[in-house]
């Protein structure tokens, strides 16, 4: 495929001519789009790691190509959660995890870099990068009937536990349980940002002071400013934006070290 919409072409025609199983061999990105090209069409998604960060091929116990190929000879399928965001006129469902603010823009700024540096160096390269010039905004978060109007560095939001190529950003995130969950990053300095930072990749930043950990159905999150929204690594928008739980709504080939479904 040249681009996105070819790729979530074929894969709609595949599942339109019979096809019970369509694999996307890439990254999350590519996962992301060949389930957009599927959805409700009864076809299930196999992940095939082949790209930066396979967060979401981590987390549904395929994060090994060879295991991942594996799967397909006797796949075990469970439906799993998809999330809709819509961002303007645009509507589009993801499977892993969306970021803005903070870890939008290092996204913006990973995707400009020339160097390979694997999953995790880019990332960290292109967060230092982003850190030198980021100050917080002011969100507006509706999350269900929780409004909470504050200054942050980053809201993540998602089904998936992991993202950025191993930073367990949603710990405790279930896959197939019917909700969203929402990480918010409230206002640090540079140097308290840049100390907590290596938490993330334990899962262990839910309890610092300045981190907020929510799960729901519906969240709306708006800011004072223009704030880039990244769903699976891809841009999709915007602020302000609506993100939407889809509970089962995706047939997935899973394995038996799935993490985070049920």
């Amino acid at each position: 495929a040249e681009s996105g919409s070819d790729l979530e072409c074929f894969a709609r025609a595949a599942a339109d001519g019979g096809a019970r199983i369509v694999a996307a061999l890439g990254g999350d990105g590519t996962a992301s789009i060949v389930a957009n090209g599927i959805l409700g069409s009864g076809a299930a998604l196999a992940a095939l790691p082949a790209g930066t960060g396979d967060d979401f091929a981590k987390a549904i116990g395929a994060g090994k190509l060879g295991i991942a190929i594996e799967l397909l000879a006797n796949p075990k399928i469970v439906d799993l959660d998809v999330i809709e965001v819509t961002t303007g006129a645009d509507k589009r469902s993801f499977v892993n995890i969306a970021g803005a603010g903070f870890d939008s823009e290092v996204n913006e700024t990973a995707n400009g870099m020339t160097v390979d540096l694997g999953a995790t160096g880019t990332y960290i390269a292109a967060l230092l990068k982003t850190l030198s010039r980021y100050s917080p905004a002011a969100f507006t978060i509706q999350m269900d009937d929780e409004r909470m109007e504050l200054d942050a560095m980053l809201v993540e939001v998602g089904s998936g536990r992991w993202t950025g190529g191993g930073m367990k950003v949603l710990p405790n995130a279930v896959m197939n349980d019917g909700l969203l969950d929402v990480c918010i990053v409230e206002a640090l300095s540079k140097p308290a940002f840049l100390r907590a930072f290596p938490r993330v990749f334990l899962g262990s930043h839910t309890t610092h002071p300045k981190v907020r950990m929510r799960t729901g159905t519906r969240v709306q999150v708006e800011a004072d400013r223009r704030v880039l929204v990244y769903a699976d690594g891809e841009l999709v928008g915007s602020l302000p934006a609506i993100f939407e739980v889809r509970p089962a709504a995706l047939p997935v080939v899973v394995g038996p070290d799935s993490k985070g479904v049920r």
